[in-house]
């Protein structure tokens, strides 16, 4: 009975051994996060887009007055960052684009709201420069078919780096 003790305890030592190389991965994954080593500005941009799309549509079809509108105060957004970093300066800009199905060429109206300065960086590349994200549907407004193209950008670069 008591001849198997060693062989116990090997078997404890490897639990023991996971639970470090967990604990150890959680701590390592934590600081990442805390210090921002992880850039989410495309999934943000991403996440934007759906959010005006929700906005804009309802069960696939424009929301009635859409067309007319001039911006995008409707939706009730805050374009603005006020954490210390910013100082409450928006770090945000989309730009909507209706198009008729068949002359998806020539936009028949638009809306924009935030920092418009941003949309000139959506060709570059740089982990110093916005991030940008582009997204195409297809949605009816009153039996028309009408394509929306909306481009979502965020900034999020400090003044200083």
């Amino acid at each position: 009975m008591w001849l198997n003790k060693k062989a116990g305890e090997k078997v404890l030592s490897i639990y023991l051994f996971i639970i470090y190389i967990i604990v150890a991965i959680g701590i390592v994954s934590g600081v990442l996060l805390f210090y921002g080593a992880l850039d989410i500005r495309e999934v943000e941009a991403e996440v934007l887009t759906d959010k005006v799309i929700d906005c804009l549509t309802e069960q696939g079809k424009l929301k009635t007055g859409v067309l007319e509108w001039e911006n995008l105060d409707n939706c009730k957004f805050n374009f603005k960052d006020n954490s210390q970093k910013y100082d409450g300066e928006e770090q945000y800009y989309v730009q909507i684009e209706f198009y008729d199905f068949d002359n998806s060429k020539e936009i028949r109206s638009s809306i924009e709201k935030g920092r418009k300065d941003f949309f000139q960086y959506c060709e570059l590349d740089g982990d110093k420069l916005p991030k940008c994200n582009m997204k195409e549907i297809y949605i009816l407004n009153n039996g028309d078919k009408i394509l929306l193209r909306i481009y979502s950008v965020v900034g999020k670069v400090a003044k200083n780096e």
